[in-house]
């Protein structure tokens, strides 16, 4: 088990390279990444498209295999693959992941309820005789009315269906939940109301976070730490307030200038992008 000293998720010179077309070169699209996360810390990856924050999300959730580097969640190796059902299931629970879209990841045949009573009956949460208690508890902890329960996705607005992808991984009681651009497809109202959701269950039951997001308002309000990806490598890492109030990289200072805001000029822009691939002899994607 994991102390307040020892990091929860530890990874080391992880790299994921892909073969795109046969003749192709290769495209590296995790190269070195090395990064820890402790329980109840909330870690955020930002980088522009082709960055390979996405890339590092599903490595740790197990749906993708790191070429080479190591990957631990409380002591227990990510990249190798467990034997056994009982095995995978446990590796299965211990990571969660929320993605982007999620009319696209739930089942739209299983009511709400059903969603959550599947997920836990898979990994031996809820005898029959409880379920219904324990999904009346998910329902209320992301604020979804019980009526909601009897509901398909289709019937849900986009916010109360990302609510429902939370609570269905967080009735596994995982250690860590991965967010990969979890409220981009959502308005900023229904975006408030999710971060602080998240902010919420973190507090209450000290899960660790991995949130990958390209919205540096959205890592600045969710985050402790943040990690900043260009190509695949981290090019500066920190405290979120120090990296996105007092950038030192170049691209961590073009991703910053790059936000709207008062006095905020588009042409600027374009010349320190410009500037940026001129100096780093690498385009950015």
């Amino acid at each position: 088990m994991s102390t307040a000293s020892t990091p929860l998720v530890v990874a080391d010179s992880l790299r994921r390279t892909f073969q795109p077309a046969r003749g192709a070169d290769p495209v590296v699209a995790v190269d070195d990444v090395s990064f820890t996360i402790s329980a109840g810390e909330s870690l955020g990856l930002v980088g522009e498209s082709g960055s390979g924050k996405s890339t590092i999300a599903r490595i740790l959730a197990g749906l993708e295999r790191a070429d080479a580097g190591s990957l631990t969640v409380d002591g227990r190796d990510r990249l190798v693959r467990g034997r056994g059902r009982r095995a995978r299931l446990h590796r299965a629970r211990q990571v969660q992941m929320v993605f982007q879209d999620p009319y696209g990841s739930l089942d739209r045949r299983l009511t709400v309820e059903q969603t959550l009573v599947h997920a836990m009956r898979l990994h031996g949460l809820a005898a029959r005789a409880d379920a219904g208690a324990r999904v009346a508890e998910l329902l209320d902890r992301v604020r979804l009315a019980s009526a909601q329960g009897a509901l398909k996705p289709h019937q849900l607005s986009g916010g109360q269906r990302q609510r429902v992808a939370i609570a269905r991984a967080i009735a596994v009681s995982p250690s860590v939940l991965v967010l990969d651009e979890a409220v981009s497809a959502l308005d900023v109202s229904v975006q408030a109301q999710i971060l602080e959701l998240l902010g919420e269950i973190r507090r209450d039951s000290g899960i660790a976070l991995l949130f990958v997001s390209h919205d540096l308002a959205v890592v600045d309000e969710v985050t402790d730490r943040t990690l900043v990806l260009f190509h695949g490598r981290v090019v500066e890492h920190g405290a979120t307030r120090e990296v996105l109030r007092a950038p030192r990289h170049a691209y961590t200072q073009l991703l910053v200038s790059s936000v709207a805001g008062p006095g905020w000029d588009p042409h600027e822009v374009i010349e320190r992008r410009a500037a940026f691939e001129r100096q780093s002899d690498a385009p950015l994607r």
